[in-house]
């Protein structure tokens, strides 16, 4: 996996939160609200499989979680990369620009 830099230096490796239910790393934080100074209750949601679970989490575990979340949006943002790499350039479809700046609208490609 690259960096996003072209370089080989490797990134950092984030272990990835996985469904109890059908087991996709592709769990997402969909509600997040602080409890108390120290704890956070979050809504985890699964694109997959739809299971959802509300956790309260310390904060070590909402770090963990944010940087599984960071992970995760750079691997999307890899592989729009190499989909984008994959049709030509005069095509108009840029979804790596219009993501990194959140412009992407539905039907807007």
């Amino acid at each position: 996996m690259s960096n996003g830099t072209n370089s080989e230096t490797p990134r950092t490796l984030v272990p990835q939160i996985f469904c109890r239910s059908c087991a996709s790393p592709l769990v997402q934080a969909a509600d997040w609200s602080q409890e108390d100074e120290s704890r956070w209750k979050v809504r985890l949601w699964c694109p997959e499989c739809g299971f959802e679970q509300t956790a309260i989490l310390d904060r070590p575990q909402v770090t963990h979680l944010s940087f599984a979340i960071e992970e995760g949006f750079a691997c999307l943002l890899e592989a729009l990369t190499e989909l984008g790499a994959s049709f030509s350039a005069d095509s108009g479809l840029d979804l790596v620009k219009k993501a990194r700046s959140e412009r992407i609208e539905p039907g807007g490609y």
